[in-house]
C-alpha cells in the first residue's frame, strides 16, 4: 500500500508536468501587456526571416503567434518604443519597464533562449559593475592594467562558456561579438567551428568569419595584400625597399586623431632613406579627409577615399589600425598604438634627425 502511494504521487507529478506551458518547434506565442500608454497597434519584425506583422492592441494588450527563430533577434515596435527579444518557441509575455525598455518573461524559463540571453546580458553587466569602480579608483597605471586584464579575462570566460552552452542560438552570437577583440585569429577560428551550421548565416557570424580569414591572410609575417584606390596602389609605397608605417584612419575618429602626434613624432624623427609614413583614409568623405589632414598637419603621403576596400582585405573592424611593413612588404607588426609605434620602428631604423 505504501509503495502504491508513492507511485501514485509520482504519476500525479508527471500529469501536472505534462499540463504545463508548451514549447513549440514552429511558433512562439507572444502576449503583450503594455498598459494605458500602449499604441493602437504594434509591429513585430524578424528582419532576417523577412517576417513582419502588425498586431492590434486592445485595452493595452495583444496576443499573437509568430515564427520561432532562435538565431535572429525579433523586434517589437510600439509607437516610439523599439525593443528586441528572442522568438524561442516558449510562451513569452512582454511588458514595459519604467524606462520603456522591454521586459520579456518566458513561462518556460529552463527551455527559453530568451532567458539564456537575458542571463548572459545580466552577467556581463555584473562584471562591468564589479570592475568599473575599481578601475576608476586605481591610483597607478600598473594596478589599472591589472584590473583591466582581470576584467577582460572574466568577460572572455563568460563568453566562451555562453558559446559552449548556446552554440545553436542568438546568445552565442552576442557572446562571440564580445570575443572578437579578446581572442587571437586561431582561437576565434576554433570557436567559430563549434557553432551550429545555421548560425553561419547570421550576419554577425558570417562577417566575422570573413574578417578572421582576412586577418590570417594578412597576419604578421605575411606579405602585404595590394589594393588600388583612384590609380594609387599600396604597392606604390610598400615593398619598395623602405620600412613603411601605414595608418588606416578617418577624420571623424577621435582615437585616430589622438594617435596623430605619435605618428607625426615618428615621421619627423625617422623619415628618410629607410623609413616613411602613409595615411590611408577609410570610411570617410574625401572633402572631410582633406580638410582634417590640412588642419592636423599630415604632410606625409596619403591615400584618400579608400572606404572599405583595405579594411575588408586586412580584416580591420576598428580604427585607427596602424601597421608596420618591412622593406620587402612583409607585415612586421599590426595594430600599433601609443608608445609602441616608435618602439617598433626603432627596432628596425635609426633616427635621421
Amino acid at each position: 500500500m505504501k509503495t502504491r502511494s508513492i507511485i501514485l504521487v509520482a504519476a500525479a507529478s508527471l500529469l501536472i508536468a505534462s499540463c504545463g506551458p508548451k514549447v513549440s518547434d514552429k511558433t512562439t506565442e507572444v502576449t503583450g501587456r503594455l498598459g494605458n500608454d500602449a499604441p493602437e497597434s504594434v509591429d513585430i519584425i524578424i528582419k532576417a526571416s523577412n517576417f513582419s506583422k502588425r498586431v492590434s492592441v486592445q485595452n493595452g494588450e495583444f496576443k499573437v503567434e509568430i515564427p520561432k527563430d532562435v538565431i535572429n533577434m525579433a523586434q517589437l515596435k510600439a509607437g516610439s518604443v523599439t525593443g528586441s527579444f528572442v522568438s524561442d518557441g516558449t510562451p513569452l509575455t512582454i511588458t514595459f519597464n519604467e524606462d520603456k525598455s522591454l521586459n520579456v518573461v518566458s513561462k518556460v524559463p529552463k527551455k527559453s533562449v530568451q532567458a539564456k540571453f537575458d542571463a548572459f546580458n545580466k552577467a556581463m553587466i555584473d562584471i562591468q559593475n564589479k570592475f568599473q569602480p575599481q578601475i576608476e579608483a586605481a591610483t597607478d597605471e600598473a594596478t589599472e592594467d591589472q584590473l583591466y586584464d582581470s576584467f577582460q579575462n572574466e568577460v572572455k570566460n563568460l563568453c566562451l562558456a555562453t558559446v559552449k552552452d548556446n552554440n545553436n542560438n542568438v546568445a552565442a552570437v552576442a557572446a562571440i561579438d564580445n570575443l572578437r577583440y579578446l581572442l587571437s585569429n586561431d582561437q576565434m577560428d576554433s570557436v567559430l567551428t563549434t557553432l551550429d551550421t545555421a548560425l553561419a548565416k547570421v550576419k554577425t557570424i558570417s562577417s566575422l568569419t570573413k574578417t578572421v580569414a582576412a586577418r590570417k591572410r594578412t597576419a604578421e609575417g605575411q606579405k602585404f595584400t595590394d589594393f588600388t584606390i583612384n590609380d594609387q596602389k599600396l604597392s606604390d609605397y610598400v615593398g619598395k625597399g623602405k620600412y613603411i608605417l601605414v595608418d588606416f584612419w578617418a577624420s571623424w575618429c577621435g582615437p585616430c586623431k589622438a594617435e596623430l602626434p605619435n605618428i607625426k613624432n615618428v615621421y619627423q624623427k625617422y623619415a628618410g632613406p629607410d623609413f616613411d609614413v602613409l595615411s590611408v583614409a577609410v570610411w570617410d568623405k574625401s572633402k572631410d579627409t582633406e580638410k582634417a589632414a590640412k588642419e592636423l598637419g599630415i604632410t606625409w603621403n596619403q591615400i584618400i577615399n579608400a572606404q572599405s576596400v583595405p579594411t575588408t582585405l586586412y580584416g580591420i573592424d576598428g580604427i585607427p589600425h596602424i601597421i608596420l611593413f618591412g622593406p620587402d612588404g612583409t607585415i612586421l607588426k599590426r595594430d600599433l598604438r601609443g608608445d609602441d609605434i616608435e618602439a617598433e620602428v626603432a627596432k628596425h631604423v635609426k633616427p635621421v634627425k
